[in-house]
């Protein structure tokens, strides 16, 4: 779970824009091992978990800008038939020309690989105002995905 947990918040963070209009973009990101993870057993034997980590990756803007970007990220994992998501995550995105939060619902495709939808809320620069999504892939602490942001 940690290693897919921090393949999506890599995901969450690639999404940073270098312009002020609605844009589409891909990205490349890695997560750090978890800074913080703990787990347990639910009464009926379900194991259940939650991590925060960080990390860092690139993003390619259609025009063909690439920008930098680091990320810090929180995840948690939902009860079976609980929701439509195997996990939630949340990630604090910082760039160059702006921050942002990401938040996504992911589900697992294997024991070090999934798959996530989020949306993307900005909070200052560039992005302040400003709501996107994106959807991505992880395997291990890697991830790649696409998104846009909205005017």
């Amino acid at each position: 779970m940690m290693k897919t947990t921090a393949f999506l918040a890599a995901i969450v963070a690639a999404t940073t824009a270098t312009a002020a209009t609605a844009q589409t973009f891909t990205f490349q990101s890695m997560a750090n091992s978890p800074a913080m993870a703990m787990s347990n057993k639910a009464p009926d034997g379900r194991t259940y978990g939650a991590a925060a980590f960080s990390g860092s990756g690139e993003t390619s803007w259609a025009d063909g800008k690439k920008s930098k970007y680091t990320f810090k990220c929180i995840t948690m994992s939902q009860p079976p038939h609980d929701s439509i998501f195997m996990s939630h995550m949340m990630c604090d995105v910082a760039a160059s020309d702006g921050n942002f939060f990401v938040t996504f619902g992911c589900n697992n495709m294997s024991a070090d690989e999934q798959g996530c939808v989020g949306g993307l809320a900005g909070t200052s620069g560039v992005y302040a105002g400003k709501s996107g999504g994106l959807t991505s892939h992880g395997k291990g602490a890697a991830s790649n995905g696409t998104g846009q942001w909205n005017d």
